[in-house]
C-alpha cells in the first residue's frame, strides 16, 4: 500500500467469514470483499458481518470516487478463542 493511501479496514472478530463461508484472512481489495460478503450471505443472511463488508466496500466506493487513493481489506480473529483472535488480528 502506497503511501498516503486510506486503508477501509472490516474486522471479523470472531472469525464467522472463516467459520461460516470457509474463507481464509485476510482479504484484500473490492472484488475479493464483495465476493466474501456474499459468500457470509449466502452462508447466513443474518449476520451482522455482511452488512460490516457491505460498508467497508461502500465507503472504498465513496473515497474512490472523490479521487483518492483507497485500499480495502478484511481481517480476521478467532471464533472460538476470542483472545486468541484478538492477538491475530493485532
Amino acid at each position: 500500500m502506497a503511501e498516503g493511501t486510506t486503508l477501509i479496514l472490516c474486522i471479523d472478530r470472531d472469525d464467522d467469514l472463516g467459520y461460516k463461508a470457509g474463507l481464509a484472512s485476510p482479504v484484500v481489495g473490492r472484488e475479493a470483499c464483495l465476493n466474501a460478503a456474499s459468500a457470509l450471505a449466502l452462508a447466513d443472511p443474518e449476520d451482522s458481518d455482511v452488512n460490516a463488508i457491505f460498508q467497508a466496500v461502500k465507503t472504498y466506493d465513496e473515497l474512490k470516487e472523490r479521487g483518492e487513493e483507497v485500499e480495502v481489506a478484511i481481517l480476521t480473529g478467532n471464533h472460538m478463542h476470542m483472545l486468541e483472535g484478538d492477538r491475530k488480528i493485532g
